[in-house]
């Protein structure tokens, strides 16, 4: 049987790869998965004339067996495509919200840090 991380995992991944398809001359996606550490990015490289593009749009981590969605510079509400694959809305943090201003803050201050 899955795992909740190995669940986690397949959902969060199964998201991002949709975005390696947005390629155009100027601009590539790149999609970074590390598993063994929990983190899951999306970047945006290329050129816009002599300026260099290098941007994060997606930053996903599993943490203390929650999804943070650490950022997302995207149209696409990323709570909401976990939340239709089955990931319980309990499990998922939006990680771009205060802690002072989430509903939960003491467990989501416990949950945007990693132990050192």
């Amino acid at each position: 049987m899955e795992t909740s991380i190995v669940f986690y995992q397949r959902c969060i991944k199964q998201i991002l790869n949709e975005y390696a398809l947005l390629q155009t001359a100027q601009l590539t996606t790149e999609l970074v998965f590390d598993d063994e550490r929990g983190h899951y990015l999306v970047l945006w490289l290329g050129w816009n004339g002599h300026k260099r593009i290098h941007e994060c749009a997606i930053h996903i981590d599993i943490i203390n067996d929650k999804i943070v969605i650490q950022w997302n510079d995207t149209e696409e509400l990323l709570e909401d495509s976990l939340l239709s694959l089955g990931v319980p809305k309990e499990h998922i943090i939006i990680g771009t919200i205060p802690p002072l201003l989430s509903a939960s803050s003491h467990e989501n201050n416990q949950t945007y840090s990693r132990a050192a």
